[in-house]
């Protein structure tokens, strides 16, 4: 009797201990999943071999308000990004994204953290004959964009002459350095930076007057309403406790975003 009876306290002891053990995937999905495109300096990009930017700051303090060890996906195109949100591969869109009235019907979006608009790179050699208004407009130029951007949108909505997309910003600017464009369109914040560095063999400038005027949001699934919820509310502490406005100031130190 004695005997059958530890037999039954081994069993529910083992039936308790497989009730409470944490299979492999059980980490990953506590983790707060960002999936972002790293090719939007100084927003989100790679440097020394790890992801950094404003992006990467935000995710980071994110996933420590919502108490949650942060899980940073990677992918190189936008569509994939968006595909990798659908499909459940993450949680959420921390990558410079401007919210639209297309991307609003299929995904939910965070409070806005900023304001930019696009804005156009050219070579400082061409500044006489482009930086004067409306000059991209005459259709006489090649004007480039990022493919599946609101970049790619202004461009082909609004500029009739020879246009072409790139997958990156590195491949765009390339073109513009190599001459095979003579503008490069984009978010005012990567334009700022582009042209702010000088590791090309020819000198660029940004032309800044916004061509746009739009809002940066984190993308969500429609139906994440507890998520919607935690990050709206992170974001708004954010606005009240100053780490927004430092944060942007950090990354951008010009007035640059007219969100600031």
């Amino acid at each position: 009797m004695m005997k059958r009876i530890g037999w039954i306290l081994v069993l529910a002891v083992s039936l308790l201990a497989g009730c409470s053990s944490h299979g492999p995937g059980d980490s990953e999905a506590k983790a707060l999943r960002v999936g972002v495109m790293p090719d939007y300096p100084p927003l989100v990009f790679r440097e020394e071999g790890k992801v950094v930017g404003l992006e990467r700051d935000f995710a980071e303090q994110l996933s420590q308000d919502l108490e949650r060890r942060l899980s940073v996906h990677e992918y190189t195109q936008l569509s994939d990004l968006f595909a990798a949100l659908k499909s459940n591969e993450i949680d959420i869109i921390m990558s410079g994204i401007s919210i639209t009235p297309a991307r609003q019907k299929a995904f939910s979006f965070s409070l806005p953290y900023t304001t930019i608009g696009q804005m156009a790179m050219i070579r400082l050699e061409d500044a006489a004959r482009l930086s004067t208004p409306g000059a991209l407009f005459t259709g006489q130029y090649r004007v480039g964009y990022k493919n599946g951007t609101t970049g790619e949108t202004f461009v082909k909505s609004t500029i009739d002459a020879q246009t072409q997309g790139f997958n990156s910003s590195t491949e765009a600017t390339t073109a513009l350095v190599e001459g095979d464009i003579d503008a490069f369109i984009h978010d005012a914040p990567t334009v700022w930076n582009l042209a702010n560095k000088r590791e090309y063999p020819v000198e660029l400038l940004g032309l800044y007057k916004p061509l746009t005027k739009e809002q940066l949001a984190w993308v969500m699934r429609k139906n994440d309403y507890d998520l919607k919820q935690e990050v709206d509310t992170a974001l708004k502490n954010w606005v009240n406790n100053g780490f927004l406005m430092q944060t942007k100031t950090k990354w951008i130190p010009v007035k640059i975003l007219s969100g600031q």
